[in-house]
């Protein structure tokens, strides 16, 4: 592979300049043509954020950077652009892709791009449906993509490396796994992939994994989920603008340009910082408590969720979020799982303490106060300290009184609650915290029945100890297209 990794960082940033976001011509338009063709058709003179007080995470400034270093870089610029993809079928998510072919090396480079950061998007809807499953619907069409791409421009020449940011590196490290044409891979913060599809493809991941490089923000919290293949590089993040802790999953991150305009990646050679492998680890053994059914309810929820919570600005208040969540809860459909997850956080911070701290640290350090209230506030309500307004919590009266009183708890409970819940600049009115007090009966119910996981390590692929018979049996060679069942 003659492209460094700074040189596959800086084509997956390519991938986002689009004309939505600046004064960017489409790639599409340069098909067939040399990246500098499409570069100097950029004219950034006047290129300015519209609203200077709130710039969009990645700014004008930045985007100027990016292009000012692939300027400067002429292996980048000799390359030819091959042809760009985007996926417009129905629930595709346009997700885009592009080839790159060097002119002074047999280097051909695929580039899958990220999830945009839009609320309700397919790609993102993906990762959540991937960590249950073998194989995701995009996951699938990537590789169907690669070989149709690698068929009509002949790539049996060259040598490929396979890169991609988010959903991107997600997507070239499957594509990887399962296709031997693949030299390299790059990915850039991308997710991991189920616990299924590493028993599933065990045999492959082990012969394919030392090809797979994937380079993480120290921060990054996409890289986390689920479990990883392949070696692992850290790096200190940068550029942190309007976006706060949501930017440590931009592209642009990994990079620090110096005062010259040259970019720089800033190894952090402690690796993920302890309070990202608490997430983790409190993570996958959620996942793991679970039977299939509950799983997928879970992630269907935690998407819906989470479409919300990271759509809106870092600004928003302790009381926004507490709407937000009751918002959400209220659904018959997501309480289940919701309070399934409060009861398994409470008997997990039960047995390990320290989960809670590191997590508000984590929150703290990223100037998410809002959250970090609202969270303060969750903890005091659902009894992490054995009590509950520094009244003893008996959720068993509480039944019994709900069953007696018109199904209510008594006014003077909601009063305590109401005021605890101002001291975090909550406020919530009878109805909102009568739903909050059936969501916590709901709680204590599950309470009875959660069994924590104890092991919520990443895995990772083994050795097989084969047995005699298999041994002695004539050994057929798999192909990748035996190994992936393709839905009908």
């Amino acid at each position: 592979m003659s492209l460094s990794v700074m040189q596959n960082l800086l084509l997956n940033n390519l991938m986002y300049l689009e004309p939505e976001v600046g004064p960017f011509p489409k790639m599409e338009e340069f098909a067939g043509r040399r990246i500098r063709s499409w570069i100097s058709a950029m004219d950034l003179s006047d290129y300015r954020d519209a609203d200077p007080d709130h710039p969009p995470m990645t700014g004008a400034e930045e985007y100027k950077k990016i292009v000012k270093a692939v300027r400067k870089d002429k292996f980048l610029m000799d390359m030819r652009i091959m042809c760009v993809y985007t996926d417009l079928s129905e629930g595709g998510g346009a997700w885009r892709s592009a080839l790159f072919q060097s002119a002074a090396s047999k280097d051909a480079v695929v580039v899958f791009q990220g999830t945009p950061l839009v609320a309700g998007s397919a790609q993102w809807a993906d990762n959540f449906y991937s960590a249950n499953v073998e194989d995701s619907p995009h996951q699938i069409k990537a590789l169907e993509w690669y070989r149709q791409l690698y068929r009509d421009y002949h790539l049996s020449r060259k040598e490929i490396t396979l890169t991609g940011h988010s959903k991107g590196g997600n997507k070239a490290k499957y594509v990887c796994v399962l296709d031997d044409s693949v030299s390299h891979c790059e990915s850039f913060d991308g997710e991991g992939f189920s616990d299924k599809f590493l028993d599933k493809y065990n045999d492959r991941i082990l012969e394919r994994q030392g090809i797979i490089h994937n380079h993480i923000v120290n921060y990054d919290y996409v890289s986390l989920l689920m479990n990883d293949i392949g070696k692992e590089t850290f790096y200190y993040g940068n550029n942190y603008g309007s976006g706060g802790f949501t930017e440590n999953h931009l592209c642009n991150t990994f990079i620090r340009f110096d005062a010259k305009g040259v970019p720089h990646l800033d190894e952090d050679t402690d690796g993920r910082p302890v309070e990202m492998m608490a997430f983790d680890i409190f993570c996958n053994s959620f996942l793991r408590s679970m039977d299939d059914e509950a799983r997928s309810a879970a992630l269907s929820a935690m998407n819906a969720f989470l479409n919300t919570v990271l759509s809106v600005k870092r600004t928003m208040s302790a009381n926004e979020i507490a709407l937000h969540f009751l918002d959400y809860a209220r659904s018959e459909s997501n309480r289940d799982s919701v309070a399934y997850f409060l009861a398994y956080l409470i008997r997990y911070e039960q047995k390990n303490p320290q989960v809670i701290d590191l997590i508000g640290s984590l929150f703290t350090k990223f100037s998410l106060e809002g959250l970090m209230q609202y969270i303060n506030a969750v903890a005091a309500v659902l009894n992490w300290q054995k009590q509950i307004l520094f009244v003893p919590l008996n959720f068993k009266a509480i039944q019994a009184t709900v069953a007696a009183v018109t199904r209510m708890v008594p006014g003077w409970v909601l009063a305590r609650v109401s005021g605890d819940l101002k001291k975090h600049n909550i406020s919530l009115d009878v109805s909102q915290l009568r739903e909050l007090q059936a969501m916590l009966i709901q709680v204590e119910k599950d309470l009875r029945k959660v069994v924590i996981y104890e092991d919520g390590t990443d895995r990772k692929a083994r050795m097989r100890i084969l047995e005699t018979a298999e041994l002695a049996a004539p050994h057929s060679p798999e192909t990748a297209d035996d190994l992936i069942r393709f839905p009908q």
